[in-house]
């Protein structure tokens, strides 16, 4: 019961043991799994839905585990961000990002030049040196701040407003681009969206789940328009059906990525894709 506030008491089963143990092995492995960079840093390509073409990519962490094979962010993402070692992959996966970006351009006759979101986690927010630390990071691989995109998931804009604020007002002041990560998964997004500055809103397709979807549909026609007025870019993610996908476009939003476009894939595949 753990971090369960309304709980007092948990039916023990060896399922509870196996996950600690689990999360218990995550750990003891995470250090070297980054020294001997086990993770990879995985693109989902972002379309521009009406020309077809790439106009970015979102960088993911994948964790191939040399006995464990691919290990899914779901399992070790949320164990790194009880710990701490979250910050630790979040520059590990800024960097490769980065070094990917930097080979790009120097390959500009063979390949567009393109931009990539990195996530934010909430861990990130909390850290001191984070903005030093991004802006140095460019500094190394030569990069101008537009190439590398940061997104901040709004759950955390509306858990720590404050906080959230200050860090977006810095990183924007030196010019970094931030994204509204999950816009509309929360309660809050209205009342969030007038209070922090953000520069592009990506779209949570839940919306168009369920069984109301025409409502959903209205209200997710309402959302581009209103961003439209706001002169915010919209990113619709979770794209997963044509239907989808020509909806979207018929409201007006018009880039897009998720599993109808491409999954999220090896730097070499995205590379040649």
């Amino acid at each position: 019961i753990k971090e369960g506030y309304r709980a007092h008491w948990a039916c023990y089963d060896g399922s509870l043991r196996q996950r600690l143990v689990q999360e218990q092995t995550l750990q003891t492995d995470m250090r070297q799994a980054l020294k001997e960079e086990q993770f990879q840093v995985w693109f989902q390509p972002q379309y521009d839905y009406r020309s077809g073409e790439i106009i970015g990519a979102e960088a993911l962490v994948r964790w191939v585990h040399p006995e464990k094979g691919l290990i899914s962010p779901a399992e070790f993402v949320p164990v790194f961000e009880k710990n701490g070692f979250i910050y630790d992959l979040d520059r590990y996966v800024w960097a490769h990002a980065c070094r990917w970006m930097r080979g790009w351009l120097d390959r500009a006759g063979a390949l567009p030049p393109i931009s990539v979101s990195v996530n934010l986690s909430r861990m990130d927010v909390y850290h001191p040196g984070l903005v030093e630390c991004l802006r140095a990071m460019l500094d190394e691989y030569g990069l101008p701040v537009d190439y590398l995109k940061l997104e901040i998931t709004e759950s955390a804009y509306v858990e720590m407003p404050e906080q959230i604020m200050e860090t977006v007002r810095r990183l924007r002041e030196v010019g970094f681009t931030v994204e509204m990560d999950d816009f509309g998964s929360g309660y809050s997004s209205l009342n969030t969206l007038k209070d922090v500055p953000v520069d592009i809103l990506k779209l949570d397709m839940k919306f168009l789940s369920g069984e109301n979807t025409a409502r959903g549909g209205n209200i997710l026609g309402s959302v581009v328009r209103m961003a439209r007025w706001l002169d915010l870019p919209v990113v619709a993610e979770g794209v997963e059906t044509l239907e989808q996908a020509e909806y979207l476009s018929s409201i007006g939003c018009r880039y897009m990525q998720g599993y109808f476009f491409a999954k999220p894939m090896p730097a070499g595949e995205f590379e040649a894709l």
